[in-house]
């Protein structure tokens, strides 16, 4: 498998604290039109979808498999394995290739799952970036982490993923206040001092409640060698953008991915122009065929 990291642009075009940022996200691509959907559009570069026990809507088996879903959902009509088949066959015939975040909800689904990653990793050339919450995070989170142990064993596997490890949380709606405390980086410390993962890892850190942890966003990245945030929001969060924005640049636009609803990329003020994607080259034949005709015209001269 080709590099995940080398894929995805981690520094942006800056100017005057604008950015264009390089990676532009559809969420919970969980499902086959949706998909195609997504796959079809040449500004989208990463797709986030979600993996769960469940059933195919598709087929009269009722066989329990991985496949895309968001709790508490257990039927789809995609199977993750027919998804990574779609993502591969997309990618070897356009110019614009897809990376793919995989959130894994459940130990179980992820373990269910090793054995199909295994049997296509050898032919995926595109960017894997596996995710799950693996400690408990704020507020007071109640939601079960996914073992943390048996998850960075089977990472062990992928040499070359990208490896997403976050918290649990616990916000929005009537929580409108939290942070990542001293004890929550601890946490995330300590799991990865115990199992000592070698792929390069990204910190997947909720808006609203990153935006009040500068200091400890600090700490956690200062801990862990070439590490950086990938900072998400569901909709409606409550976020001080001011305070996010001050985040983010402190970070550094290199150490940081935006993933976060549109409306609250465009209050940060952070793009370039008045468009969020990064400028795209023309694809190769029409460079070449620019080439070809320079080069004519310089012969007839």
């Amino acid at each position: 498998m080709a590099s995940s990291h080398s894929f995805l642009v981690r520094s942006s075009e800056v100017t005057d604290f604008n950015i264009s940022a390089a990676i532009t996200w559809a969420h919970a691509v969980n499902n086959r039109s949706y998909l195609e959907s997504c796959l079809a559009s040449e500004d989208l570069k990463m797709i986030e979808a979600d993996i769960v026990l469940g059933t195919l809507t598709t087929s009269q088996n009722s066989t329990v498999i991985p496949i895309m879903g968001h709790p508490p959902a257990n039927t789809s009509d995609l199977s993750l394995e027919h998804f990574l088949s779609m993502v591969k066959e997309h990618n070897s015939n356009s110019f614009y290739a897809k990376g793919v975040k995989l959130d894994f909800k459940t130990i179980e689904v992820f373990e269910a799952s090793l054995s199909i990653l295994q049997s296509k990793w050898s032919e995926i050339d595109f960017p894997v970036w596996i995710n799950a919450d693996i400690v408990p995070g704020p507020v007071n989170a109640t939601t079960i982490p996914v073992d943390p142990t048996r998850f960075f064993e089977g990472c062990a596997l992928f040499d070359d993923a990208v490896l997403s490890i976050g918290w649990t949380t616990n916000f929005g709606g009537s929580i409108k206040k939290g942070t990542y405390t001293k004890g929550h980086i601890q946490s995330m410390l300590n799991v990865i001092e115990e199992n000592k993962p070698t792929q390069k890892i990204t910190f997947p850190v909720r808006a609203g409640i990153a935006a009040e942890s500068l200091g400890n966003m600090q700490l956690l990245l200062q801990s862990v060698a070439n590490s950086s945030l990938t900072i998400w929001s569901s909709e409606g969060d409550p976020v001080n953008v001011e305070h996010l924005k001050t985040l983010i640049m402190t970070i550094g636009l290199g150490s940081v991915y935006i993933d976060v609803p549109k409306d609250l990329f465009d209050q940060l003020g952070l793009y370039f122009g008045s468009s969020k994607t990064s400028p795209r080259l023309p694809p190769l034949p029409y460079i070449l065929g620019l080439m070809i005709i320079c080069f004519i015209n310089l012969a007839v001269i």
